[in-house]
């Protein structure tokens, strides 16, 4: 027998080119674990909690992300992160959380369906992104180990520097993935 569900990319169809003169890359990392994590950072079992299973306490700094191993945690709200998860872990961590929360009022969802992740880099991924992005995204003012909420080519999305300084990675909804990677890829023009 067949297995009917078959896990894929929002971006599936989209064709990848290299980056021509000094245009950013636009490549998706697709398929990870996306997991909404809610709950009261005040409360001492919840802390301890998700430092048994993640190894470190969620972010509790506004727009920040901590590194945990294979986990990337973003501060979305006082009370709410985002549990980033190598690809098909998402399952198994959600598991453990909720195992390690059941006394502590808290909320654990799987999103990976929902979302995916981009990064854009290269020497114009700022200037790319700026072009109809709010944020000031020069590096002396948005730096690694920061997150923000906010919107590009108005859709929504999460973003972060990457850690080596040489980009941007870029969470947005399943829904948009199409419109923007399409977006990204004509406004990336202006740089060739």
């Amino acid at each position: 027998m067949s297995d009917l569900f078959q896990q894929e990319s929002p971006l599936v169809q989209i064709e990848y080119a290299e980056p021509a003169g000094a245009a950013p890359s636009i490549e998706e990392k697709p398929l990870l674990g996306y997991l909404n994590l809610r709950g009261c950072p005040d409360h001492t079992g919840f802390l301890a909690a998700c430092l048994k299973v993640l190894g470190c306490e969620p972010p509790t700094e506004p727009n920040t992300l901590v590194v945990s191993g294979d986990y990337r945690i973003y501060w979305l709200g006082p009370d709410e992160w985002l549990v980033i998860t190598p690809v098909d872990q998402q399952v198994q961590l959600q598991q453990k959380l909720l195992k390690a929360l059941k006394k502590v009022f808290s909320s654990v969802v799987d999103n990976s369906s929902g979302l995916t992740m981009l990064h854009i880099t290269g020497n114009n991924a700022a200037a790319l992104l700026a072009s109809d992005c709010p944020l000031d995204l020069h590096a002396r003012e948005f730096k690694p180990g920061q997150c923000a909420q906010t919107r590009l080519a108005r859709a929504g999305m999460t973003i972060s520097p990457l850690a080596d300084g040489t980009g941007f990675e870029v969470i947005i909804r399943r829904s948009f993935a199409d419109y923007l990677m399409q977006w990204l890829q004509e406004a990336a023009k202006a740089f060739e």
